[in-house]
């Protein structure tokens, strides 16, 4: 009874044991598997103080850092403003890429005029934006993004397809319509044309026909004068006889 007893107690640890592991296991899972502001700005923090010209990032709490970067450049406060985590949208194309996460900040000691220059926004924007493995679990920076998309896709017909009807579709569909536009143009000319022929030809009957037409009024007009003059010439002689018979 006793040995049962001890065999029992042995068991129901390791089933509790067991337990405990899945419940942390599930937990640390469904952490990692969940991207949210904390882990964004973390991830952040890393890539910034990883870019060649940042020589400092000091954080000093409150979203306020000390920041020191050669390429900008710029000694100053950094600060914060927003950070905002999205589900990514890809077009329909599946990807390992779950959510994309962009970090708002500004350079507090920047003079307002650098501010406006295409090259503050060149740097700004290649350090606001990360995309979140659901594969690795982790943040990823954009070229280590680009490069796995691209190693992901290479040679992919799908993928390559969509990118050229991104890049070049409307190109295709204005070619498309000019080369329908003229072919309709064409066989509308063509009939235009065709009419032309038709109604000339019907017009040089018409105008054969009047002149047909006009040279045999002449010619009736040609005989009913004769005929007159031979009538005239008749009467004359028919006047000529009686007046003989007269005498």
């Amino acid at each position: 009874m006793v040995g049962y007893r001890l065999s029992d107690g042995l068991n129901m640890r390791k089933t509790a044991s067991f337990i405990l592991v899945l419940l942390v296991t599930a937990v640390t899972q469904v952490a990692l598997a969940q991207p949210n502001r904390d882990s964004l700005i973390e991830a952040w923090e890393s890539y910034v103080a990883s870019m060649p010209g940042t020589s400092k990032l000091e954080a000093m709490g409150d979203g306020v850092y000390r920041f020191h970067d050669t390429d900008l450049p710029y000694e100053g406060e950094l600060k914060i403003v927003g950070a905002l985590v999205r589900p990514a949208e890809s077009m329909g194309v599946k990807t390992e890429f779950s959510h994309l996460g962009m970090v708002e900040f500004q350079l507090v000691d920047l003079p307002p005029e650098r501010m406006g220059s295409q090259s503050y926004y060149y740097w700004l924007t290649d350090r606001q934006m990360l995309h979140y493995s659901a594969a690795t679990q982790t943040w990823v920076d954009p070229a280590t993004y680009q490069a796995s998309i691209t190693e992901h896709y290479a040679g992919g017909t799908s993928f390559g397809a969509m990118s050229f009807m991104l890049n070049y579709g409307i190109w295709v569909f204005l070619i498309a319509l000019i080369g329908f536009v003229f072919v309709m143009a064409s066989k509308q000319g063509k009939k235009a044309r065709s009419i032309m022929d038709e109604t000339t030809a019907i017009n040089q009957k018409a105008r054969e026909n009047i002149d047909r037409s006009q040279a045999m009024q002449d010619e009736v007009m040609t005989v009913a004068r004769e005929s007159r003059d031979l009538q005239t010439a008749n009467n004359e002689l028919l006047q000529q006889m009686l007046e003989t018979l007269k005498r």
